[in-house]
């Protein structure tokens, strides 16, 4: 067989050598026109990712992120950075999978939202008016959880009340003592007072989450639900590592970005639409 397929090649005038994998798409937005080689300035993240992934990559400006959204969702490209706009009505047939992480920002840390156990409410919206207590006035205790609120419609005047106690603990406290109607915490803060010391200790057993969850991103970089998963999984391990492999390369990748500190791989989800909660 791999002797036939020897033959034909030398048929059609091809070296084995000479068959490639197809080009790696990439949108860009500027004016539209056909894939081409990045440009002199980029092509450190273009040299970079060929290395890698061993198929050359080129770069398909389009006009609009939302162009850029529709041809990937239709196959056109197999990466590009959206915003949550223009991911809106693709969802079906594209995914996040990296955001970028700026300097000096808590990033899209998971929040997580809880009530006493015995407490019959069960969803967000049921605690409109109530009180809340965030564990201090620290951004990943307060500004995050605040963004996440946000996303889905929980804005100033939701919540009746809202105070910080100082810590995770005190805040717990809080809750328990019955000063407020909910705890909010970031998911590193949530797993520690809720990590017991003996595997069936279970110290937030008299608490129930109510909402769990993070900020919605503001873009993140896409691919096609239909791209191979080891490829997608390729893709993720070499951004989260370029800003120490190539430097340059992440400067080109990040948008050369001043603030930029390095990739976070992201939910399928991060661009959805904010959600309404009545």
């Amino acid at each position: 067989m791999i002797l036939r397929l020897m033959l034909a090649l030398l048929v059609l005038g091809l070296s084995p050598l000479a068959v490639q994998a197809a080009p790696f798409r990439i949108a860009s937005v500027g004016p539209q026109s056909p894939c081409r080689e990045f440009p002199d300035r980029e092509k450190a993240l273009a040299d970079l990712l060929s290395r890698r992934l061993g198929q050359t990559v080129v770069q398909c400006p389009f006009a609009s992120r939302a162009d850029a959204a529709k041809a990937l969702a239709g196959g056109q490209v197999d990466m590009a950075l959206l915003t949550p706009e223009s991911y809106a009505g693709h969802s079906g047939r594209v995914r996040a999978i990296l955001t970028l992480h700026l300097k000096d920002d808590p990033g899209r840390l998971p929040v997580v939202v809880a009530a006493l156990a015995t407490d019959r409410r069960t969803g967000l919206g049921d605690f409109k008016g109530g009180s809340a207590v965030f564990a201090s006035r620290a951004p990943y205790d307060l500004t995050t959880p605040r963004k996440a609120f946000a996303d889905q419609g929980v804005g100033s005047g939701f919540f009746r009340e809202e105070g910080t106690a100082g810590n995770a603990d005190a805040a717990a406290a809080q809750l328990r003592a019955g000063k407020s109607d909910l705890l909010v915490l970031n998911g590193d803060a949530w797993q520690r007072i809720c990590r017991g010391i003996k595997p069936d200790d279970r110290p937030c057993g008299d608490l129930k989450i109510i909402w769990k969850g993070r900020p919605r991103a503001e873009q993140a970089w896409a691919i096609s639900t239909s791209l191979p998963p080891q490829l997608r999984y390729r893709l993720i391990g070499i951004y989260l590592a370029m800003h120490l492999e190539s430097p340059e390369a992440f400067r080109v990748a990040s948008g050369f970005e001043p603030r930029a500190a390095f990739f976070d791989a992201a939910e399928a989800e991060a661009l959805s639409p904010a959600r309404n909660v009545r």
